[in-house]
């Protein structure tokens, strides 16, 4: 059975699976659906147009499906959604999609969230991440299956984290993170490939030597990237992780200012004035 706590404000109209539980000072708004066997601690807030995967944990103060903090956002019923078996640790803020991004504010399944991120409207969160402690996430950031963020790091909009890598601690990071490699540092620097980080991933023994084969003569040679690029690409189809290295080097290169995904946004030049936030202006119809 539910087992909601009397102290709790559970719109009627939210949808709760069964073995869902819901702790004192929580609120869950009227567009919320949460699966079978979610866990809300105290002081636990998830509205908007938010759908729950099974089995997720939301710590303490953790706000989830809430507003934007983006001014080109109108007040629509953009969306949530989580995946299943994540952990969201205390102060962990999530807000929902806008209308000239994606309209929806993804995580996958078995993610880690650490104490007080942020993740901003539009963000894709693949499987199997890691967000260390205060990390925050800009709007329309994508970070790809089984990457580490460590501690404190923070993420420029329409920043790709490839799959597998791993962010040091600290770091601001401003282009696209190639995937499974060590990246940090300011100025940003790929630092090593991610050896460790793939071992615990499963990463056969000859997948890995394929890797930091390619990875030297990318990142190692001395010549300009793009030049390291075109020799190893001309050589013809390498294995599946060589090749998909290959492919996300090139789309951060077609993007503009190192980020694949900067080329592609919707909006334009005359969206960026100031305005009132959405929810100041007359009849907003966002949903609280």
């Amino acid at each position: 059975m539910t087992d909601i706590s009397k102290w709790a404000v559970v719109d009627p109209s939210a949808e709760l699976a069964a073995n869902v539980r819901v702790g004192p000072f929580c609120v869950v708004g009227p567009h919320v659906q949460i699966a079978d066997g979610c866990e809300l601690m105290n002081h636990v807030t998830i509205r908007g147009h938010t759908r729950v995967g099974a089995n997720n944990v939301f710590y303490q103060n953790v706000v989830i499906g809430v507003a934007p903090q983006d001014l080109k956002y109108e007040g629509g019923p953009t969306e949530t959604l989580i995946g299943a078996h994540n952990v969201f640790r205390e102060n962990v803020t999530v807000h929902r999609g806008t209308e000239l991004g994606l309209g929806q504010t993804v995580i996958g399944s078995n993610n880690l969230i650490m104490v007080g991120c942020h993740i901003a409207h539009d963000c894709i969160l693949e499987d199997k991440i890691l967000l260390g402690n205060e990390s925050l996430l800009a709007g329309h950031v994508k970070i790809e299956q089984g990457a580490v963020v460590s501690a404190l790091v923070g993420i420029h909009h329409f920043v790709t984290v490839g799959r597998y890598s791993y962010i040091g601690g600290l770091t601001p990071v401003r282009r696209d993170v190639p995937p499974f490699v060590k990246f940090s540092g300011d100025p940003n620097e790929v630092r090593a490939l991610n050896a460790e980080g793939l071992k615990r991933h499963d990463f056969s023994e000859a997948d890995i030597a394929d890797l930091k084969q390619a990875f030297r003569r990318l990142f190692r040679t001395g010549l300009p990237l793009t030049n390291s690029l075109d020799a190893l690409e001309a050589e013809g189809p390498h294995g599946e992780h060589v090749d998909y290295l290959c492919r996300f080097l090139r789309c951060s290169f077609q993007g503009r200012y190192g980020r694949h995904l900067e080329g592609q946004r919707r909006d334009q030049r005359r969206h960026r004035r100031f305005r009132q936030p959405a929810e100041l202006r007359d009849n907003p119809t966002s949903e609280g």
